[in-house]
């Protein structure tokens, strides 16, 4: 693909491809022809109201309709967007122009605060009335004449620092390239996105679906399953608590439905046929193709690990749900996909990708034109320890190859366990044993300060069934006896789900394992001195 050329290619398709969103409770559906001429008609504002070619405009806003056509817009332009997250909510309007040297700030009609700012021409709204709008002329050098890098965007990334990323165009063209290719789009399938599409893969993916002639549902995470269940998507891309939501409503029916189900399927699993395979596991897994919306062929799950349990549910109701691998920095890297699919692997390289495996384990992505050029924002040295060369990016992942090619996650470099005896694990290794256990909703694993073994705080699917307790602790005593390097010396139960909104998961929805321990070990020594001075 171009993306310099992508509104005029959407001009020239011969299908008839839409975008679906949901607006004042109805579904609004646009024809990819009147996406081209809103385009069209945002290019004509931004115009008017003053930016030019390799004028920065920032956007910040949920997803809607038009953050699509300012983005498309501004690709149209020549000029740089730059997506602001969540994380950017207590900053002013003034505070991001004059950080980020924008001509333009874009918000929704919603954010009337931002323009109580003394750069309210500055300020336009995406979604209503605008008048007065005056770009902030900045000097522009035409340094970048094939329109190399299109953007600024952010991430927390691994480390749970906010860091800018600078975007490289033909990084993107590759990745859209690469991920296309493997996942071999047809004609009616349709896309779904609910993640902020401030977080780059969910343009990417729209980049996609507009390129190769895709149909687009774009919502929120509060209108996810309404979106699933009416609109009838073909393809979804989310993090594995979306799909893990699944296997928790299969896991709190009563035991003899949940042993009737897996026998039954088990069974239909055994059938020759693909397509009757499929029939007899939409009866009896009826509920989750409902609310999946009945015509899901290609679910994709990445981000952050997922539970083996949660796959092999998936597996068993014959509902294709693929893992992949990639990281901002560098772009797609590994992906399953139908008819080369390897359980608890992330798939083969991707089209374009090689990787080398540092002494260390560490997987160096390698491809001509990686996704980001480089950090702002970010610790000294960071750059230069993540971008090697011009085509290298160091992951800080540990993985390994299987004789065919499947590429396997191990863990974080930087998060691996140190016990007070020596010993040297990564955390993902005993997490996943102890979520094999039928009791567990999740687990999280670190070193104890005070001994030599690890603690598990573990997450119950029954957190008031206290048999459920002691039967976890016998599975996670009996991991220990066949595995002494991963020897949990103490578990802490809690009820307590890990979430955003407790801190307890970083914005790209991976754990907070610093925050975990800290809170966790706190607490529990609080309760050792209460119950002590009881005493």
């Amino acid at each position: 693909m171009d993306l310099r050329a992508l509104t005029s290619h959407i001009s020239e398709q011969k299908h008839q491809n839409f975008i679906l969103t949901f607006e004042k409770g109805q579904v609004v559906k646009r024809s990819h022809e009147n996406v081209f001429q809103d385009v069209m008609a945002a290019v004509a504002r931004l115009r008017a109201w003053g930016v030019q070619t390799g004028m920065r405009v920032g956007i910040f806003s949920c997803n809607c309709y038009e953050w699509i056509i300012y983005d498309l817009a501004l690709l149209e332009l020549r000029a740089l967007s730059v997506a602001f997250t969540d994380d950017f909510a207590k900053m002013g309007a003034d505070e991001l122009i004059d950080r980020y040297s924008l001509s333009l700030l874009l918000v929704q009609s919603t954010n009337q605060t931002y323009k109580n700012t003394r750069q309210s021409d500055a300020v336009a709204f995406l979604d209503g009335k605008n008048k007065n709008i005056k770009a902030i002329d900045r000097q522009q050098s035409n340094s970048d004449p094939e329109f190399e890098n299109t953007g600024l965007i952010f991430s927390s990334g691994s480390s749970g620092r906010l860091k800018g990323l600078t975007l490289n165009r033909q990084g993107i063209e590759a990745s859209v390239d690469a991920f296309t290719k493997a996942a071999a789009p047809r004609a009616d399938d349709c896309l779904l996105l609910f993640l902020p599409i401030s977080n780059f893969q969910q343009r990417l993916m729209y980049y996609s679906a507009l390129w190769y002639g895709v149909d687009l549902i774009v919502t929120d995470p509060n209108r996810l399953f309404r979106a699933l269940k009416d609109l009838h998507p073909t393809v979804l891309i989310a993090p594995p608590m979306l799909y893990e939501t699944f296997e928790t409503r299969f896991c709190n029916l009563p035991r003899w439905k949940q042993r009737a189900a897996r026998i039954m399927g088990t069974m239909a699993g055994k059938v020759p046929s693909k397509r009757l395979r499929e029939k007899l596991a939409q009866i009896i897994f009826e509920d989750a193709y409902e609310a999946l919306g009945g015509k899901m062929r290609f679910m994709v799950t990445g981000m952050a690990p997922i539970k083996r349990s949660t796959l092999d549910l998936f597996e068993l109701m014959q509902l294709p749900l693929f893992e992949t691998y990639g990281m901002i920095e560098f772009g797609g890297i590994a992906l399953n996909v139908p008819g080369a699919k390897r359980v608890g692997s992330v798939g083969r390289l991707l089209p374009g990708v090689r990787v080398e495996l540092a002494a260390d384990g560490e997987v160096i992505a390698i491809r001509e034109h990686r996704l980001a050029s480089t950090y702002f924002d970010c610790v000294e040295g960071e750059a230069e320890e993540t971008f090697i060369n011009h085509d290298r990016v160091a992951t800080g992942d540990v993985g390994r190859f299987d004789k065919d090619g499947y590429l396997y996650l191990i863990g974080r470099k930087r998060e691996m366990i140190v016990t007070a005896g020596g010993t040297k694990i990564h955390p993902e290794i005993p997490e996943s044993a102890i979520n094999a256990s039928s009791d567990v909703a999740r687990s999280v694993v670190f070193a104890d300060p005070d001994a030599s073994t690890l603690v598990a705080v573990v997450v119950p699917k029954s957190p008031q069934d206290q048999s459920a307790k002691l039967r976890i602790q016998r599975f996670v005593d009996s991991i220990g006896e066949r595995q002494p390097s991963i020897l949990v010396g103490r578990i802490i139960f809690t009820d307590a789900a890990f979430s955003r909104e407790n801190g307890f998961l970083r914005p790209n929805l991976k754990l907070d394992r610093r925050k975990i321990a800290e809170h966790f070990l706190k607490e529990s020594r609080e309760t050792k001195e209460v119950l002590a001075r009881g005493a």
